[in-house]
C-alpha cells in the first residue's frame, strides 16, 4: 500500500476495471469500485483520487461526475472508451480537462496517476509540538522582550497553531524575517513537512515561474526533463516567500491563482496539480503604497496578510541588543570553541550606542567576526576596530544609560560578577546594572528574569527604563 495511504475511487456502470486498477497496482494505490447509483459521500473524495469510467452519458452517471465537483478531491480523472466522440465534447463543455481515452491513452493515463501519488494532498497528521515555554522563548529572542512584543509573539504562537493560516511578516532587511519564518514552521505541526525558502528578488521573473510551478518536458529548450517546482516540493509543509514585494503583476496573478484554487500548474503543461502548501512571506517594501501606485495586488495582498507581524528595526528596540549580544557571543563561541567570559564596558558602549542599519543580520556577522578575532577569553573595542560600520552615532544608550560602568564577567551559569565605582554610581543605577545582567543570564526573557528578582513585570520594566 502508497505510504501516503492515498485511495482511488472506481466510479463506474462497467463491472469490468481491470484496465484502470492494472494502473493503480502498478503503484500500489489501495481501490475501490462504487456504483454511480450510490449516494455522494463527502468525505469519499478527501484525499483521494476519484476515477470516472464513463461509458454513456446516462443521467445518474453523468450527475455524479458533475456533483464530484462540488466536494473539490485532490484529484479527479475522467477514462471514456473511445466509441462515442459526443461524451469527450458533452465533457470538455463541462469544464472537465483530465480525460483519457481507452484503449489509446492507458499508458498517459498511468503516466497521470503516477504523478498523483508523488504529489496528491493528504491531510496533516497530528504531530507532537513543543513545550510552549520552548517555544515563546524561541519567539521571544528573535522579537524582543518588550511591551510591543507581547502582541507580536502572540501572533507568532496562533500562526504556529493554526498551520493552514497564510502569514505575511513586514519589516527591514536583517530584522529576522527569515528566522521569525522557520520559527512558526518549526513549532507548528508541519515541523516534519517540508520548509522550502525562495528570495523572489534573486532570480530573474522568466526564470522565477519555473523555481516556483515547475515545468514539463519540452517546455522551452533546455526542459529535457519534467521539473517539480518549490510548491509541490513544499506540498503539505511551507513555502517561504521572501521579498514577496518584488513578485512581477503577472507572477502575482499566478500566485493568486494558488491562494484561491490550492492548485498549481507546471509551465508548458495542460493539467492542474493540486498543492497543500501554507505560505509565508516577508517584504521590507511598504505594500500599502505599492498598492496606491497599482504595483500590488490588493486582494493577493487580503490573502497573504491572513495574520501579519511586522518586525521593528533594532534601533527602535535598543533594550535589545544586549541581549542577542550575549545569545550571538553564546552561539559563536560554541561554534569557534571559544569561552568568552568578558566584554568591557567600552565594547557594551559601542554596540549599543550604533544605529545598526543592517540590524540583527548586521549584530551577529559583527560579534561572529569578533568571537573569531578573540585570542583570549575577553572581547574589547580592539576586535571591533576594523569594521567600519560600527562606529558612535549621535543617539542616547538604551536604557537613558549615559556612560556604562559595568564589566560583563561571566564565571559560571549561577554566578554574576561585576565592577562598580562607588563614589559615582547610585542605587538606582546598581539595580539597573543587576538586572541586565540578571536578563542576559536568562536569555532575555522578562518573565524569568522579574521572577528571580522577586518583583513583577512592570517594576523590571520601570527598572530598565532607568525611571
Amino acid at each position: 500500500m502508497n505510504e501516503k495511504k492515498i485511495t482511488a475511487h472506481i466510479i463506474s456502470e462497467k463491472k469490468d476495471v481491470s484496465k484502470i486498477v492494472q494502473q493503480l497496482n502498478e503503484v500500489s494505490v489501495e481501490y475501490y469500485h462504487i456504483t454511480p447509483t450510490q449516494s455522494a459521500d463527502p468525505d469519499l473524495f478527501k484525499n483521494d483520487i476519484v476515477i470516472f469510467y464513463i461509458t454513456s452519458l446516462h443521467p445518474p452517471m453523468l450527475q455524479h461526475v458533475v456533483d464530484s465537483q462540488k466536494y473539490q478531491p485532490n484529484k479527479m480523472l475522467l477514462v471514456v472508451e473511445n466509441k462515442n466522440p459526443l461524451i469527450t465534447s458533452r465533457l470538455a463543455k463541462l469544464g472537465f480537462n483530465d480525460i483519457y481515452l481507452l484503449p489509446e491513452e492507458l499508458f498517459k493515463f498511468g503516466q497521470a496517476i503516477d504523478e498523483i501519488v508523488e504529489t496528491v494532498s493528504v491531510e496533516d497528521t497530528k504531530e507532537p509540538t513543543a513545550a510552549p515555554q520552548e517555544r515563546d522563548l524561541v519567539f521571544h529572542s528573535i522579537i524582543g522582550e518588550s511591551s510591543e512584543s507581547e502582541k507580536l509573539v502572540a501572533a507568532a504562537v496562533t500562526a504556529a497553531e493554526n498551520s493552514s493560516v497564510n502569514v505575511l511578516i513586514l519589516g527591514e532587511t536583517g530584522t529576522g524575517k527569515g528566522m521569525l519564518a522557520n520559527a512558526i514552521h518549526n513549532y507548528s505541526n508541519k515541523k516534519n513537512s517540508p520548509f522550502v525558502e525562495i528570495t523572489c528578488s534573486a532570480i530573474p521573473e522568466h526564470l522565477l515561474e519555473s523555481e516556483l510551478f515547475g515545468y514539463e518536458k519540452g517546455a522551452f529548450t533546455d526542459a529535457k526533463t519534467r521539473k517539480y517546482g518549490l510548491f509541490e516540493l513544499a506540498n503539505n509543509g511551507t513555502i517561504f516567500l521572501d521579498e514577496i514585494g518584488e513578485l512581477s503583476p503577472n507572477l502575482q496573478a499566478k500566485l493568486l491563482r494558488v491562494l484561491e484554487k490550492k492548485i498549481i500548474r507546471r509551465v508548458g503543461g495542460t493539467r492542474d496539480i493540486p498543492v497543500s502548501a501554507r505560505i509565508i512571506s516577508a517584504t521590507h517594501r511598504n505594500l500599502s503604497q505599492l498598492i496606491e501606485q497599482n504595483l500590488f495586488r490588493a486582494d493577493l495582498f487580503y490573502r497573504l496578510n491572513v495574520i501579519m507581524i511586522e518586525l521593528t528595526a533594532l534601533r527602535k528596540r535598543k533594550e535589545f541588543i544586549l541581549s542577542l549580544v550575549n545569545l550571538f557571543v553564546k552561539e559563536f563561541g560554541e561554534s569557534y570553541n571559544k569561552e568568552i567570559k568578558n566584554i568591557s564596558n567600552e565594547t557594551l558602549t559601542l554596540l549599543t550606542n550604533y544605529n545598526w542599519p543592517g540590524n540583527i543580520r548586521e549584530l551577529r556577522n559583527v560579534i561572529e567576526r569578533a568571537v573569531l578575532l578573540c585570542k583570549d577569553n575577553s572581547l574589547t573595542i580592539d576586535h571591533f576596530e576594523n569594521v567600519p560600520q560600527v562606529q558612535m552615532d549621535e543617539p542616547a544608550a538604551p536604557f537613558n544609560i549615559k556612560e556604562p560602568l559595568t564589566s560583563y564577567k561571566q564565571q559560571s551559569d549561577d554566578e554574576i560578577t561585576f565592577s562598580i565605582r562607588f563614589n559615582s554610581t547610585p542605587l538606582q543605577q546598581l539595580s539597573l546594572y543587576y538586572a541586565q545582567e540578571v536578563l542576559k543570564k536568562v536569555d532575555g526573557n522578562k518573565s524569568s528574569a522579574a521572577k528571580l528578582l522577586g518583583i513583577s513585570r512592570p517594576t523590571l520594566d520601570k527598572i530598565l527604563s532607568n525611571k
